[in-house]
């Protein structure tokens, strides 16, 4: 199991994401597919870090201040809406 932290910059606004994954590909995809845009379409990566776990990973964490927590194919289908957007 690896945890994936993604930060953006939207404009001067921090978006946070944590996503729980897989696999090093699964996470290797999440990186290629933030490099190009984040869950909107103007947001652009800023920094990010993966972590590999040897336990579980609760599905909510207990404290979120301001960051949004996915597993993996949430994600994917978030960010495949918003690709979606801006090829039309």
């Amino acid at each position: 199991m690896w945890l994936v932290y993604l930060r953006f910059d939207d404009g001067g606004q921090v978006k946070t994401y944590h996503i729980r994954t897989y696999s090093k590909n699964d996470v290797t995809d999440l990186i290629a597919r933030a490099e190009r845009h984040g869950l909107t379409p103007t947001s652009k990566l800023v920094e990010y870090a993966a972590f590999i776990t040897s336990g579980t990973i609760k599905l909510k964490p207990m404290i979120v201040p301001n960051f949004h927590f996915y597993v993996h194919e949430e994600f994917i289908e978030r960010w495949e809406a918003v690709e979606g957007q801006r090829t039309q």
